[in-house]
């Protein structure tokens, strides 16, 4: 039931007319109570409107908010003025609606950058949003979908723990299968606890959770403008806060949701056949595992060499050897599938098992840099023709 799971939150996702093929593009999220919210946005230098705004939402309010309103088609980024008199209407009309304080209302947008939205269309699929407010299966669903550029499937998640007697639940929803390299969350991902929670402590619990989920898969290399992960705590399951153990029970089932979330989304990556999960160990520092983990995740030439079924193993000594980590080649070994692939300095050849490995669906890449103890794992997929047909004919 993704964003409704947790109790006191109602969500819409309808048709405003953004899109012309018919298909939802605006959602709505709402928490029948006060909630304490954070959020994690995109590092891009050039930042969507909508982030920009809900950052100095959250800031002004101190970690406060009712409702999310969220658009697909259009970005809302590099507008200009007008981009943010939009994106200001757009959130002013929804809290009319809803009858809440205009800055507790957040905004989101997705889809092609450099466009602006349609206001009337927009306000009137509000209209529409509002009347469809459900905490039903289907209200999560259709919200989920409401979101979706060119993900084929729509993504949710649920996770539920337990302190002091009372049961609580984190759901979420999230999009993007294309520009998905994040440094801070990642794409279009909501998410509600029906916990309460202080804002201060949310927000390091969505931070804790955002580090080795959203925050480590790559699709493409590419960074959103729009990145942008929020979630609202409104204490509906009870009223008290959680304990110090409750804490810890709320990020780990915060970091199950958003891992639950991250797989979903490197698996529908655009043109994706098969995920490849990228794990570093034995480098001198976590950084510089995360930089040798990424420059192989990232590598078009490693991504299509999965895609082929091929055993080119040089592509992922050449990754590693580009990525700043500081490591004695000699030292390093490398299995593809469980199988050696790189030892001593040189490549392995492949035995006829491995073959069919690399045709599963997942298949796993472990590198020892043997040169310390840090660690660090990234999740991506394989690059197709499909991906550079998506992308070639893409504006919306």
């Amino acid at each position: 039931m993704s964003v409704v799971a947790a109790k006191g939150f109602r969500a819409a996702g309808v048709w405003a007319a953004i899109k012309g093929s018919g298909k939802p593009d605006l959602t709505l999220i709402v928490s029948d109570y006060p909630a304490s919210a954070a959020g994690v946005f995109s590092a891009n230098r050039f930042r969507g409107t909508d982030v920009e705004l809900d950052v100095a939402r959250l800031r002004a309010t101190g970690g406060r908010a009712r409702a999310i309103v969220a658009t697909s088609g259009y970005a809302n980024t590099l507008t200009g003025a007008g981009g943010r008199r939009d994106a200001l209407a757009i959130g002013r009309a929804a809290a009319r609606m809803l009858k809440i304080p205009e800055r507790e209302m957040l905004v989101s947008s997705t889809g092609a950058i450099g466009y602006r939205l349609p206001v009337p269309r927009v306000i009137r699929g509000l209209r529409k949003a509002v009347r469809s407010l459900a905490a039903t299966k289907e209200a999560g669903a259709a919200a989920a979908r409401g979101i979706m550029t060119t993900d084929t499937h729509p993504k949710l998640a649920e996770a539920k723990f337990a302190d002091g007697g009372s049961v609580f639940t984190v759901g979420g929803i999230a999009k993007g299968v294309g520009m998905v390299a994040p440094s801070m969350a990642t794409i279009l991902v909501y998410l509600t606890t029906d916990a309460r929670i202080a804002p201060p402590v949310l927000r390091r619990a969505l931070v804790e959770a955002c580090a080795d989920t959203l925050n480590a898969i790559t699709v493409d290399g590419q960074m959103s403008t729009n990145d942008t992960a929020i979630i609202l705590a409104n204490g509906a399951a009870a009223r008290r806060p959680l304990s110090a153990a409750g804490v810890r029970r709320f990020t780990a089932a915060l970091h199950e949701v958003c891992a639950a979330l991250a797989h979903s989304l490197v698996a529908d990556g655009e043109g994706a056949t098969r995920l490849i999960r990228v794990t570093v160990t034995g480098a001198r520092t976590a950084r510089e595992a995360a930089l040798a983990a990424r420059s192989v995740a990232d590598s078009a030439l490693v991504k299509t060499m999965f895609y082929g079924r091929q055993a080119n193993w040089g592509r992922i000594a050449q990754a590693l050897g580009a990525s700043g980590a500081r490591f004695d080649p000699l030292e390093v070994r490398v299995r593809v599938g469980g199988f050696p692939a790189i030892r001593g300095g040189c490549l392995v050849k492949p035995r006829f098992e491995l073959f069919s490995r690399l045709a599963e669906s997942e298949v796993p890449v472990e590198i020892d840099l043997g040169a310390g103890r840090g660690r660090a794992s990234v999740l991506t997929c394989d690059l197709t023709e499909r991906y550079v047909r998506i992308n070639a004919g893409y504006l919306s």
